[in-house]
């Protein structure tokens, strides 16, 4: 069954999704073309099921022969200067081998099993389209030294037994050699222990787990939930709001609201950040209405207010604080949120943690970052006819990273296995790819560290999302 994905926000003037099917074959996720531009709280993929997986085209005829890249060669042609801030690696468009790389041009199978649908859906699904994009992009240059990419996408619709399955059919029945990009908050700790024991690489993802820094198989773009959370009390603390009176709403359904619980509440994070932690609740994700929560931190004086949440039920919490006369500052994670959420009755302002590079609206000199310029290039021309949303560079720095593990394979074997891109890991050090994300250090057979830090984006009286620290990033101390 055939993956349909209907995409966030709308603006600009992309393609059609048929042009962009016919442009851009190598991207493994077709879309209905006939997809309504939907509200945010529609993003949802049509469920896979456990034997289906969305259709993968031929790479062969991914892109144009005049647009490859010369057997062997690197993709994106020109300039060999190291981009500021990658840590001596260089991006795609800038890099040249020392030598010349070992291929076999032959192409490459890699899988994202993410969470189009369920719970966690709507918050995510986006980051698909990011590595869409980096698929297209790669492949309308000729592929990655010669390799063209072969993307399936299968949906687990939130269900760890579902990912389980379709990700023990994209490694003994698809050939993949990686899953990439997988947006599987809720879902990777299913796979975890299968992708061990074949030896399979999971590169990238949604950065939502505590799976991404604890398996020697999975490698991570983003800082550990840990830190995430250490955020939110850090950013909270900066908010500029009257007092430091703090409330912490976390859900109760999901592992990661019950460990958001303990690191803000009972390891102190936000007293550890001069946060008065005024008032903690427990909620459930199907909760409608959220007077009592509203009603309560209104009474307490909070100012700052953070919650794990979906975005739908933050615009659920914001609805019912806004009816009370209660219109605090929102500190967020951006899973919570949409392009579009700051608009929304009682979350005019928003403090956000983005675990890699803004989704948009750089300035100055980072808006020229040669990285960041082929991120908004790429996702114009092969993201669909959506606007990015906060999930978004998380799939394109997925791709963008497993570009770098190829990269190191190239060096030593002309073909591209799950062995040889396991042992590649050694050769990811000080890598931010081009400044899109915090230093990577990678060591074969070991877990991805913490990086520490994050990004920041911010929206003000209901405006929309501006980048105030660009592509500076914020850690927390040491």
């Amino acid at each position: 069954m055939v993956l349909a994905l209907a995409l966030l926000t709308g603006c600009g003037s992309r393609l059609s999704q048929d042009e962009l099917i016919a442009l851009n074959p190598g991207t493994a996720s077709v879309v209905a073309p006939d997809a309504p531009a939907a509200e945010p709280a529609d993003v949802v993929g049509a469920p896979v099921p456990a034997s289906g997986a969305a259709a993968a085209v031929d790479p062969a005829v991914a892109a144009p022969t005049s647009s490859a890249a010369p057997a062997g060669g690197t993709v994106g042609g020109a300039a060999p200067t190291p981009t500021p801030g990658t840590g001596g690696a260089r991006t795609a468009a800038d890099r040249t081998a020392p030598a010349a790389p070992k291929t076999d041009n032959q192409p490459i199978t890699i899988c994202s099993v993410s969470e189009m649908g369920g719970p966690a859906g709507a918050a995510i699904a986006q980051g698909v389209n990011g590595l869409q994009a980096w698929v297209g992009d790669v492949n309308s240059r000729g592929g990655v030294h010669g390799h063209r990419i072969r993307l399936i996408v299968r949906d687990s619709n939130s269900d760890p037994n579902v990912a389980l399955s379709h990700v023990r059919a994209c490694v003994e029945n698809d050939g993949a050699v990686a899953l990439v990009g997988g947006m599987a908050t809720l879902t990777a700790a299913g796979y975890r222990s299968y992708l061990e024991s074949k030896r399979v690489p999971s590169i990238g993802g949604d950065c939502g787990t505590y799976v991404y820094n604890s398996s020697p198989v999975f490698f991570n773009q983003c800082a550990a939930p840990e830190t995430s959370v250490w955020a939110i009390a850090q950013e909270a603390a900066k908010a500029g709001t009257a007092n430091k009176k703090f409330a912490f709403l976390y859900c109760q359904e999901a592992s990661a609201c019950a460990n958001g619980r303990r690191w803000m509440v009972d390891d102190g994070f936000a007293r550890r950040n001069g946060l008065d932690l005024a008032y903690a609740k427990q909620f459930s994700l199907t909760q409608l209405d959220f007077t009592s929560e509203c009603t309560a931190m209104k009474a307490a004086g909070v100012t700052v207010v953070s919650a794990i949440v979906d975005p739908s039920g933050l615009q659920r919490m914001g609805q019912s604080c806004a009816r009370q006369g209660f219109n605090p500052v929102w500190v967020q994670l951006y899973a919570s949120v949409y392009a579009d959420t700051a608009t929304k009755p009682g979350l005019g302002n928003i403090r956000l943690q983005m675990p890699t590079m803004p989704f948009c609206c750089l300035t100055g000199k980072d808006a020229q970052n040669a990285a960041f310029q082929r991120y908004l290039t790429s996702f114009e021309r092969y993201g669909g006819l959506r606007a990015p949303g906060p999930a978004v560079p998380l799939g394109w720095t997925s791709g963008v990273l497993f570009e770098r593990f190829l990269d190191e394979v190239a060096k030593v074997s002309p073909t591209v296995t799950s062995a040889a891109l396991l042992q590649a890991a050694d050769g990811i050090k000080k890598e931010t790819l081009g400044g899109l994300v915090p230093a990577i250090n990678l060591t074969a057979g070991e877990k991805t560290p913490d990086s520490g830090c994050w990004f920041v984006m911010e929206a003000r009286n209901g405006g929309p999302f501006g980048a105030p620290d660009g592509l500076r990033l914020t850690c927390r101390p040491r």
